[in-house]
């Protein structure tokens, strides 16, 4: 790096120095004097101060301020370091990196996420080097036509892939971005598309990871509470008031089907169309890729074939991969089997998402994932090394070269997981509940809820830790609250569902997300670009589904299919208000 860099000058000015103190002044001060009420009893002692939140604030005010994600992490990892083990250099640093980095780099779920990144990836360069990436474009160029249907194209795939988030942003956003890239479509939109397609849609699909993971928390709870109402029943109830979700696909249908944008993603999608940048010029991509390890080889024919039959063996090994081991499961604990039912196949995701046999629930997902992937790389290399379109030597050249493309973003990753770990040291979630206090009306609770979950997934960036802390703590609390009242349950559904909606939110606005890394990953795309692109469309959607749904629904007491109604036609209308044409 130079010295006349744009990392270095931004580093030497003055004005970010200063705003960056002010604004983490300014925020511990806020924080101080905000009034709090009593911490849940599962608090432990020493949890829930004020102090606990700033962790991820320094990593969002450094990120923002001096766009450096990788300095970012660092220091907030020392500010949660010291704010867990005190301040002795020789205690703080060996027990933080043992605690919150080896942990969670060496646990079963991290070792198979990163061997699925590493395998995928892999697979990913060798079929650009077979030409088989070039062939699928060729094949999709003869339907999309431009912009509009190259992003209509990924929409699809992000749907199509509804039952699992991870192969879902991986999978989309790896084999969409050349065609995206020929009609000059930003990889800021590329990212957003992939990214709000991923949660909401696993969200709200009846069978996929997330479904068992709700299920289980909202089963455990409704039981706790003496209600003969199951887990899935209560899912099934959520489904209309899933208003953030429904949102969130709506939102994204119009943006791409009236090709209207604004804030930064319309600045980002002018300077694409108009100089066929699809990143910027200061653009920093987490997958660093050498363009010339993935060229293939001169004269040799581009067969889509040669990308489609990997990626539908990765596809088809998940889904056969979880029915396997699920299978495999559910016969040693004696459980009946059926694969042709929907409760069967809810039993079959429930045990591989979370063994209760195993620590942990054992690695569950992740690790069909992992086969999956070096299955699919395994075909993606002997296709073309079978068809001599290259030699063995280049088929595994090409799948090796992904290992030092993964550097940055693993170290990213770790560093995310490490933030939610101390999260859950300093009792970060206990201090957001602890600002709602134990006074309020009722039916203002899922609106508020909601927002508390938003806050709390993007403090902690993680949407299944915001929920399996919320659900048992606000769901009990808004029976209680609601107890006598005729809309009683109505209350307890929407509540369930404002958590849920609100974990998903944050999840996809925090920079220190998984999936939001694995989005930019997935997209080459400049990780904070990304978020400052998506943010204004994941508020805006937060803002019109709290108005249209959660106080309409909660507050006057009208029918959630009000919303179906009244979301889309606010957001057509603030979408041609504000936006621009970008075709």
């Amino acid at each position: 790096m130079t010295e006349d860099s744009p990392l270095i000058s931004l580093w030497r000015s003055p004005q970010r120095w200063i705003w960056c103190v002010a604004g983490l002044a300014a925020i511990c001060l806020l924080l101080w004097a905000l009034p709090t009420g009593p911490l849940p009893d599962s608090a432990a002692m020493g949890q829930g101060h004020w102090t606990s939140l700033m962790p991820p604030l320094v990593a969002v005010v450094i990120a923002v301020c001096f766009r450096s994600l990788v300095v970012a992490l660092s220091c907030a990892f020392l500010v949660g370091a010291l704010l867990s083990f005190g301040y002795n250099p020789l205690v703080f640093i060996p027990d933080a990196l043992n605690q919150f980095i080896i942990v969670n780099m060496l646990g079963q779920f991290s070792l198979y996420i990163f061997g699925f990144l590493f395998a995928l990836v892999g697979m990913v360069h060798v079929l650009y080097k077979s030409g088989g990436i070039q062939g699928l474009v060729q094949l999709f160029s003869r339907f999309a036509k431009g912009a509009k249907s190259a992003q209509a194209a990924t929409l699809g795939a992000g749907f199509m892939i509804f039952f699992d988030d991870y192969s879902n942003t991986i999978v989309v956003g790896q084999t969409m971005r050349s065609l995206t890239d020929k009609w000059r479509v930003s990889r800021e939109k590329l990212a957003y598309l992939v990214d709000s397609t991923t949660a909401p849609i696993a969200g709200v699909a009846i069978i996929s990871s997330w479904i068992a993971y709700e299920v289980w928390l909202l089963g455990s709870t409704a039981e706790s509470l003496g209600l003969e109402t199951g887990g899935y029943a209560l899912f099934i109830q959520m489904l209309p008031v899933r208003f953030y979700c429904w949102g969130t696909l709506i939102f994204l249908a119009l943006i791409v089907f009236m090709q209207r944008d604004f804030g930064p993603m319309l600045r980002a999608e002018e300077r694409a169309r108009s100089t066929g940048k699809v990143i910027a010029d200061d653009a920093r991509p987490l997958l660093r890729e050498r363009s010339e390890s993935m060229e293939p080889p001169p004269g040799i024919p581009h067969r889509w074939w040669n990308a489609v039959v990997p990626l539908a063996v990765v596809m088809f090994g998940l889904i056969g991969g979880i029915l396997y081991v699920g299978w495999q499961r559910l016969t040693r604990d004696g459980l009946p089997v059926e694969f042709f039912s929907a409760a069967g196949l809810r039993e079959i995701f429930g045990i591989v998402v979370y063994d209760p046999s195993l620590p942990d629930g054992g690695p569950g997902v992740p690790l069909v994932l992992f086969w999956a992937a070096i299955a699919g790389g395994v075909v993606a290399i002997l296709l073309p090394v079978v068809q001599r379109l290259l030699n063995p030597w280049q088929a595994t050249k090409a799948y090796g070269a992904s290992l030092p493309t993964l550097g940055v973003t693993i170290f990213i990753l770790v560093m995310a997981w490490a933030m939610k770990s101390i999260c859950d040291s300093l009792g970060t979630s206990y201090y957001m509940l602890s600002l709602v206090g134990d006074a309020l009306p009722v039916a203002t609770v899922p609106l508020l809820t909601f927002l508390l979950a938003a806050g709390m997934a993007m403090a902690i960036g993680t949407s299944w830790g915001t929920m399996g802390v919320m659900i048992p703590i606000m769901l009990p609390f808004v029976w209680e609250l609601g107890a006598g009242d005729p809309m009683q349950m109505t209350f307890f559904v929407l509540t369930a569902a404002a958590v849920l909606d609100g974990a998903i939110f944050g999840d996809h606005c925090s920079p220190i997300s998984d999936t939001t890394v694995l989005s930019s990953v997935a997209t080459g795309c400049d990780h904070l670009h990304h978020v400052g692109t998506q943010l204004p469309y994941a508020v805006a959607t937060m803002v019109l589904a709290s108005l249209t749904g959660y106080s309409l629904v909660a507050l006057f007491g009208l029918t959630p299919w009000i919303f179906f109604l009244l979301f889309p036609i606010s957001a057509a209308v603030l979408i041609r208000a504000i936006g621009k044409k970008t075709d």
